[in-house]
């Protein structure tokens, strides 16, 4: 049962990564039918990260209503939704609306998800689920291309999307039964188990998770690890076209380069973690991201420039998949759900901030000081990793941390 449970969730990964691209994809031919500024997608992407975070940040409370099924069902139904209005939506305000329930769509299920998947299965799962979000991120692209050559063959592309959400869903809720299921199975293994028992899940309030010894420096050290990501893919083409007067159309060819990187990077870190703990497979990806910054600033050469952008995309592949699952090792599985949801809280809050704050400084200064940014966040990436490690090695220390 748990292995037909997890197919189901591969396939809900791919479906995560469907409409995370749509909006980038499509908007050059929506701005242009609803006849509005180009920059006003900042303000919708605004819309959908915001919704997103508060739907991350409400995990626990949500789960303790619905259950994780019911949550799932809820998200995916969200994201059709949101789709369907996008389909519909005769101006920009009505497209505006359609981020509200794209956003809580996103932010809650990715929390449930990888916090399961940390707590029941191999860490080579989390690692290829990631890679298959991925799949699904460069899926959707592909099936835009084919409607947009119309004025409005992004609502096409829209419907197309809310169907295969669609039809994810209704398999979803064929499988609630078989989470049940697992989740009694998994109740009578916990009692049985008095380690495990001492451990069982706590739904803390979110206030009180800040306190958790070690929780602040962890949701830090995320949140730069996603401001390297957004950083790289939203700004390497700048630092090359403007910092560097590479020809535009060869830049934007090379930024693919990143998203097989980590792609790629997952895949392999899958096999690697058969054999190595999430702790040092984050260590090797730290490493390789710091070649790729190496290589990066290595007289901004032209010659470097692809390789750089791959060797970071490589080295990100399995840094966040490793940190999701030692989530349950480091927190213990009692208080892993409560820092997940915060943690993913942050990775959003890290998207939503960090690239349009550099973007100012960028156009301030000079886009060549892209890879030193990104090195101030990698060091204390690898700080706030290590730091982590040591103040969650005492596991007392965690419920000590709640009392005091």
């Amino acid at each position: 049962m748990k292995f037909a449970l997890l197919l189901i969730i591969y396939l809900i990964f791919i479906s995560l990564g469907l409409p995370d691209s749509f909006i980038g994809s499509c908007w050059p031919t929506m701005s242009s039918y609803f006849q509005i500024s180009r920059d006003l997608q900042g303000l919708f992407s605004f819309l959908v990260s915001i919704c997103t975070i508060s739907s991350s940040f409400l995990t626990i409370y949500l789960t303790k209503k619905l259950k994780n099924y019911g949550v799932i069902c809820l998200s995916i139904g969200l994201t059709v939704s949101g789709l369907i209005i996008i389909g519909f939506a005769p101006n920009y305000y009505i497209l505006l609306l359609a981020a509200i329930p794209l956003g809580f769509g996103g932010g809650a299920i990715d929390s449930i998800l990888n916090n399961y998947v940390a707590n029941n299965y191999k860490a080579i799962h989390l690692n290829w689920l990631h890679a298959f979000w991925g799949i699904g991120a460069f899926i959707s692209p592909l099936i835009i291309g084919s409607f947009i050559v119309n004025p409005s063959g992004f609502k096409d592309a829209a419907f197309v999307l809310a169907i295969i959400q669609t039809i994810i869903l209704l398999i979803s809720l064929s499988t609630i039964v078989l989470w049940i299921k697992v989740d009694k199975i998994n109740a009578l293994n916990s009692r049985e188990n008095t380690t495990n028992s001492k451990n069982s899940e706590e739904n803390i309030g979110f206030f009180k998770t800040f306190k958790i010894r070690g929780v602040l420096i962890a949701c830090l050290a995320f949140f730069c690890y996603i401001a390297i990501e957004s950083l790289t893919y939203s700004w390497f083409t700048s630092l090359c076209v403007f910092g560097m007067n590479m020809n535009e159309d060869v830049a934007s060819k090379y930024l693919s380069l990143f998203y097989i990187g980590i792609t790629l990077g997952r895949i392999i870190s899958g096999f690697l973690s058969i054999k190595i703990k999430d702790k040092n497979l984050i260590r090797i990806g730290e490493g390789v991201v710091l070649l790729g910054i190496i290589f990066l600033t290595f007289k901004f050469s032209f010659t470097f420039m692809p390789i750089a952008l791959f060797t970071i995309g490589l080295g990100c592949g399995p840094i966040y998949p490793s940190i999701i699952h030692s989530t349950v090792e480091r927190f213990t599985s009692k208080y892993s759900q409560a820092v997940m949801s915060i943690q993913i809280g942050f990775a959003y809050i890290a998207n939503v901030s960090v690239a349009p704050l550099f973007g100012i400084l960028g156009n301030a200064t000079t886009f060549l000081i892209l890879p030193y940014v990104i090195f101030v966040f990698f060091v204390i990436l690898v700080v706030g990793n290590e730091l982590v490690l040591r103040l969650t090695k005492d596991k007392e220390k965690l419920d000590k941390s709640l009392v005091n």
